[in-house]
Protein backbone atom coordinates (compact mmCIF):
# COMPACT_ATOMS: atom_id res chain seq x y z
CA UNK A 1 0.00 0.00 0.00
CA UNK A 2 0.99 3.33 -0.87
CA UNK A 3 1.79 6.29 1.92
CA UNK A 4 -0.08 9.43 2.08
CA UNK A 5 -3.38 8.25 0.79
CA UNK A 6 -5.63 10.97 -0.36
CA UNK A 7 -9.71 9.50 0.44
CA UNK A 8 -11.29 11.47 -2.36
CA UNK A 9 -15.03 11.30 -1.36
CA UNK A 10 -15.91 11.42 2.26
CA UNK A 11 -18.75 12.86 4.64
CA UNK A 12 -18.72 13.86 8.06
CA UNK A 13 -21.50 14.84 9.61
CA UNK A 14 -23.20 15.30 13.30
CA UNK A 15 -27.00 15.13 12.99
CA UNK A 16 -27.32 14.87 17.01
CA UNK A 17 -26.78 18.40 16.91
CA UNK A 18 -27.21 19.62 13.02
CA UNK A 19 -30.51 18.75 11.17
CA UNK A 20 -28.60 18.91 7.41
CA UNK A 21 -29.78 16.03 6.31
CA UNK A 22 -33.37 15.36 5.62
CA UNK A 23 -32.57 12.46 3.24
CA UNK A 24 -30.09 10.79 5.50
CA UNK A 25 -32.86 9.16 8.00
CA UNK A 26 -35.19 7.93 4.97
CA UNK A 27 -32.04 6.46 3.19
CA UNK A 28 -30.80 4.52 6.31
CA UNK A 29 -34.15 2.88 6.77
CA UNK A 30 -34.97 1.77 2.70
CA UNK A 31 -31.18 0.58 2.92
CA UNK A 32 -31.74 -1.39 6.56
CA UNK A 33 -28.63 0.13 7.81
CA UNK A 34 -30.15 1.90 10.84
CA UNK A 35 -26.76 3.10 12.18
CA UNK A 36 -26.46 5.53 9.36
CA UNK A 37 -28.60 7.88 10.86
CA UNK A 38 -25.66 9.07 13.52
CA UNK A 39 -22.65 11.47 14.02
CA UNK A 40 -19.64 10.36 11.63
CA UNK A 41 -16.92 12.48 13.07
CA UNK A 42 -12.72 12.27 12.59
CA UNK A 43 -12.52 9.34 14.96
CA UNK A 44 -15.53 7.61 13.44
CA UNK A 45 -13.46 7.87 10.15
CA UNK A 46 -9.95 6.44 11.92
CA UNK A 47 -11.82 3.59 13.72
CA UNK A 48 -13.50 2.59 10.30
CA UNK A 49 -10.32 3.32 7.96
CA UNK A 50 -8.29 0.95 10.38
CA UNK A 51 -4.44 0.77 9.30
CA UNK A 52 -5.26 2.55 6.00
CA UNK A 53 -3.13 5.89 6.41
CA UNK A 54 -5.62 8.52 4.96
CA UNK A 55 -3.64 11.84 5.17
CA UNK A 56 -5.80 14.06 3.10
CA UNK A 57 -9.39 14.42 2.67
CA UNK A 58 -11.84 15.72 -0.04
CA UNK A 59 -14.90 16.17 2.09
CA UNK A 60 -18.07 16.03 -0.50
CA UNK A 61 -21.63 18.06 1.30
CA UNK A 62 -24.64 15.63 1.59
CA UNK A 63 -26.81 18.39 3.14
CA UNK A 64 -30.47 17.98 1.70
CA UNK A 65 -31.95 21.00 3.91
CA UNK A 66 -32.48 23.94 2.31
CA UNK A 67 -29.26 25.62 1.60
CA UNK A 68 -27.88 24.23 4.26
CA UNK A 69 -24.30 23.30 2.82
CA UNK A 70 -23.64 26.72 3.50
CA UNK A 71 -23.78 25.82 7.64
CA UNK A 72 -21.91 22.74 6.75
CA UNK A 73 -18.92 24.66 4.99
CA UNK A 74 -18.14 26.76 8.08
CA UNK A 75 -18.86 23.63 10.39
CA UNK A 76 -16.61 21.39 8.52
CA UNK A 77 -13.79 23.98 8.48
CA UNK A 78 -13.88 24.34 11.95
CA UNK A 79 -13.76 21.05 12.23
CA UNK A 80 -10.69 20.80 9.82
CA UNK A 81 -8.92 23.27 12.02
CA UNK A 82 -10.07 22.38 15.57
CA UNK A 83 -8.79 18.42 14.55
CA UNK A 84 -6.06 19.29 12.51
CA UNK A 85 -7.62 17.90 9.36
CA UNK A 86 -5.99 18.11 5.56
CA UNK A 87 -8.69 18.74 3.69
CA UNK A 88 -10.73 20.32 0.92
CA UNK A 89 -14.23 20.75 0.33
CA UNK A 90 -16.48 20.33 -2.27
CA UNK A 91 -19.54 22.04 -1.63
CA UNK A 92 -23.29 22.90 -3.49
CA UNK A 93 -25.59 24.94 -4.55
CA UNK A 94 -29.57 24.98 -4.58
CA UNK A 95 -30.49 25.08 -8.36
CA UNK A 96 -33.66 26.30 -7.58
CA UNK A 97 -32.69 29.83 -6.54
CA UNK A 98 -32.14 32.54 -9.04
CA UNK A 99 -29.13 33.32 -10.81
CA UNK A 100 -28.08 36.39 -8.19
CA UNK A 101 -28.59 33.75 -5.61
CA UNK A 102 -26.60 31.30 -7.05
CA UNK A 103 -23.63 33.50 -7.57
CA UNK A 104 -24.15 34.79 -3.97
CA UNK A 105 -23.50 31.08 -2.52
CA UNK A 106 -21.07 30.37 -4.65
CA UNK A 107 -18.88 33.34 -3.60
CA UNK A 108 -19.90 32.58 0.07
CA UNK A 109 -18.08 29.17 -0.07
CA UNK A 110 -15.37 30.31 -2.75
CA UNK A 111 -14.22 32.65 0.45
CA UNK A 112 -13.02 29.59 2.57
CA UNK A 113 -9.99 28.50 1.25
CA UNK A 114 -10.88 24.62 1.44
CA UNK A 115 -13.52 25.26 -1.22
CA UNK A 116 -12.60 23.06 -4.52
CA UNK A 117 -15.73 22.93 -6.82
CA UNK A 118 -19.64 21.73 -5.87
CA UNK A 119 -21.60 18.89 -6.36
CA UNK A 120 -25.24 18.86 -6.81
CA UNK A 121 -27.28 15.87 -5.59
CA UNK A 122 -30.35 16.21 -7.70
CA UNK A 123 -32.68 18.57 -9.67
CA UNK A 124 -29.67 20.11 -11.65
CA UNK A 125 -30.58 19.47 -15.47
CA UNK A 126 -27.88 19.99 -17.81
CA UNK A 127 -29.82 22.11 -20.14
CA UNK A 128 -31.28 24.61 -17.32
CA UNK A 129 -30.00 28.40 -17.10
CA UNK A 130 -28.67 27.12 -13.30
CA UNK A 131 -26.34 24.62 -14.57
CA UNK A 132 -25.30 27.24 -17.07
CA UNK A 133 -24.45 29.70 -14.47
CA UNK A 134 -22.58 27.40 -12.27
CA UNK A 135 -20.36 25.42 -15.23
CA UNK A 136 -19.58 29.10 -16.24
CA UNK A 137 -18.92 30.65 -12.25
CA UNK A 138 -16.41 27.31 -11.96
CA UNK A 139 -14.54 27.34 -15.19
CA UNK A 140 -14.05 31.01 -15.04
CA UNK A 141 -12.59 30.84 -11.68
CA UNK A 142 -11.17 27.45 -11.98
CA UNK A 143 -13.03 25.08 -9.43
CA UNK A 144 -13.92 21.26 -9.91
CA UNK A 145 -17.15 20.40 -11.04
CA UNK A 146 -18.19 16.94 -9.07
CA UNK A 147 -20.58 15.13 -11.94
CA UNK A 148 -23.36 13.34 -10.41
CA UNK A 149 -24.89 11.25 -13.66
CA UNK A 150 -26.09 8.01 -13.95
CA UNK A 151 -25.70 6.75 -17.64
CA UNK A 152 -29.10 7.65 -18.84
CA UNK A 153 -28.55 11.35 -18.85
CA UNK A 154 -24.76 11.03 -19.45
CA UNK A 155 -24.59 12.38 -22.92
CA UNK A 156 -26.91 15.25 -22.03
CA UNK A 157 -24.18 16.34 -19.48
CA UNK A 158 -21.37 15.63 -22.23
CA UNK A 159 -23.14 17.73 -24.62
CA UNK A 160 -23.51 20.82 -22.44
CA UNK A 161 -19.39 20.36 -20.92
CA UNK A 162 -18.33 20.42 -24.38
CA UNK A 163 -19.24 24.16 -24.14
CA UNK A 164 -16.94 24.27 -21.49
CA UNK A 165 -13.83 22.94 -22.41
CA UNK A 166 -11.43 24.08 -19.85
CA UNK A 167 -13.72 23.01 -17.02
CA UNK A 168 -12.68 20.19 -14.41
CA UNK A 169 -14.65 17.58 -14.44
CA UNK A 170 -14.79 14.77 -11.95
CA UNK A 171 -17.15 11.97 -12.17
CA UNK A 172 -18.66 10.83 -9.25
CA UNK A 173 -19.40 7.11 -7.66
CA UNK A 174 -17.84 5.41 -10.60
CA UNK A 175 -20.44 6.81 -13.24
CA UNK A 176 -23.34 5.76 -10.83
CA UNK A 177 -24.34 2.45 -12.51
CA UNK A 178 -27.91 1.80 -12.50
CA UNK A 179 -28.51 -1.77 -12.38
CA UNK A 180 -26.14 -4.57 -11.88
CA UNK A 181 -27.67 -6.78 -14.83
CA UNK A 182 -25.72 -7.22 -18.36
CA UNK A 183 -28.01 -4.49 -20.19
CA UNK A 184 -27.03 -1.62 -16.92
CA UNK A 185 -23.59 -2.84 -17.14
CA UNK A 186 -23.59 -2.00 -20.66
CA UNK A 187 -24.79 0.90 -20.56
CA UNK A 188 -22.79 1.85 -17.77
CA UNK A 189 -19.47 1.17 -19.53
CA UNK A 190 -21.14 2.84 -22.70
CA UNK A 191 -21.29 6.47 -20.82
CA UNK A 192 -18.09 5.84 -18.52
CA UNK A 193 -16.23 5.46 -21.79
CA UNK A 194 -17.62 8.52 -23.47
CA UNK A 195 -16.92 10.43 -20.22
CA UNK A 196 -13.16 9.51 -20.47
CA UNK A 197 -13.43 10.62 -23.97
CA UNK A 198 -13.54 14.46 -23.01
CA UNK A 199 -10.33 15.87 -22.21
CA UNK A 200 -10.13 16.94 -18.58
CA UNK A 201 -12.34 14.40 -16.96
CA UNK A 202 -11.38 12.30 -14.08
CA UNK A 203 -13.20 9.39 -12.34
CA UNK A 204 -14.19 8.87 -8.56
CA UNK A 205 -13.62 4.88 -8.24
CA UNK A 206 -16.60 5.19 -5.62
CA UNK A 207 -20.13 4.32 -4.57
CA UNK A 208 -20.56 1.43 -6.21
CA UNK A 209 -21.62 -0.46 -3.35
CA UNK A 210 -25.34 2.09 -3.32
CA UNK A 211 -25.61 -0.12 -6.83
CA UNK A 212 -24.18 -3.52 -6.12
CA UNK A 213 -24.96 -4.08 -2.37
CA UNK A 214 -21.61 -6.25 -2.13
CA UNK A 215 -18.09 -5.14 -1.94
CA UNK A 216 -16.69 -8.40 -2.60
CA UNK A 217 -13.78 -8.92 -5.18
CA UNK A 218 -16.09 -11.00 -7.70
CA UNK A 219 -18.62 -8.71 -7.61
CA UNK A 220 -16.57 -5.17 -7.99
CA UNK A 221 -14.40 -6.36 -10.51
CA UNK A 222 -15.73 -5.74 -13.44
CA UNK A 223 -16.52 -2.38 -12.28
CA UNK A 224 -13.40 -1.40 -10.88
CA UNK A 225 -11.57 -2.90 -14.08
CA UNK A 226 -13.94 -1.29 -16.58
CA UNK A 227 -13.18 2.28 -15.01
CA UNK A 228 -9.85 2.20 -15.04
CA UNK A 229 -9.52 0.72 -18.65
CA UNK A 230 -11.21 3.42 -19.49
CA UNK A 231 -9.94 6.47 -17.87
CA UNK A 232 -6.32 5.45 -17.18
CA UNK A 233 -3.95 5.39 -13.97
CA UNK A 234 -3.65 8.87 -14.37
CA UNK A 235 -7.46 9.71 -14.11
CA UNK A 236 -9.08 7.22 -11.26
CA UNK A 237 -8.62 8.12 -7.87
CA UNK A 238 -9.78 6.24 -4.57
CA UNK A 239 -12.38 7.51 -2.22
CA UNK A 240 -14.14 5.68 0.65
CA UNK A 241 -17.80 7.37 0.26
CA UNK A 242 -17.93 6.65 3.88
CA UNK A 243 -19.87 6.26 5.73
CA UNK A 244 -22.76 5.88 3.37
CA UNK A 245 -20.78 2.68 2.13
CA UNK A 246 -21.91 1.04 4.58
CA UNK A 247 -25.06 0.21 2.88
CA UNK A 248 -22.92 -2.22 0.81
CA UNK A 249 -20.40 -3.57 3.68
CA UNK A 250 -17.51 -1.71 5.93
CA UNK A 251 -14.58 0.37 5.15
CA UNK A 252 -12.31 -2.49 5.72
CA UNK A 253 -14.13 -4.57 3.04
CA UNK A 254 -13.52 -2.20 0.68
CA UNK A 255 -10.05 -1.68 1.05
CA UNK A 256 -9.18 -4.92 1.15
CA UNK A 257 -10.84 -5.72 -2.01
CA UNK A 258 -9.23 -2.83 -3.50
CA UNK A 259 -6.20 -4.57 -2.34
CA UNK A 260 -7.21 -7.58 -4.57
CA UNK A 261 -7.99 -5.65 -7.62
CA UNK A 262 -5.01 -3.47 -7.81
CA UNK A 263 -2.32 -5.90 -6.25
CA UNK A 264 -0.94 -6.53 -9.81
CA UNK A 265 -0.59 -2.56 -10.70
CA UNK A 266 2.99 -0.84 -10.44
CA UNK A 267 4.28 1.07 -7.79
CA UNK A 268 3.06 4.66 -10.01
CA UNK A 269 -0.38 3.35 -10.92
CA UNK A 270 -1.11 2.65 -7.16
CA UNK A 271 0.75 5.69 -6.00
CA UNK A 272 -1.29 7.42 -9.00
CA UNK A 273 -4.77 5.88 -7.96
CA UNK A 274 -4.10 6.44 -3.84
CA UNK A 275 -2.59 9.84 -4.27
CA UNK A 276 -1.52 11.90 -7.04
CA UNK A 277 -5.00 11.96 -8.81
CA UNK A 278 -6.89 13.48 -6.22
CA UNK A 279 -4.10 16.00 -5.27
CA UNK A 280 -3.84 17.08 -8.30
CA UNK A 281 -7.43 17.53 -9.44
CA UNK A 282 -8.63 19.16 -6.23
CA UNK A 283 -5.04 20.81 -5.69
CA UNK A 284 -4.35 19.24 -2.27
CA UNK A 285 -1.44 20.80 -0.74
Amino acid sequence: MVTGVVDAHMHLWQVSENDWYTALRPFAEQAGVHDLYADFLPADYRAAAGGLPVEKFVHVSATTAARAYLDEARWVDELADRDGLELVMIGSVDPGLDRDALLADLEQQASRARFRGIRVLSGLEPESGAAATVLSWLQRHGYVFDLVTGPEDMHRWLDVLAEHPQLPVVLEHTGWPSTTDNDGFRAWQEAIRHCAERPGSTCKVTGLGMTTTDLSVDVLRPWVETAIAEFGWDRVMFGSNMPIETVAGSYRQWIDTLAVLLGEASAAEQQSFYTDTAVRTYRIR
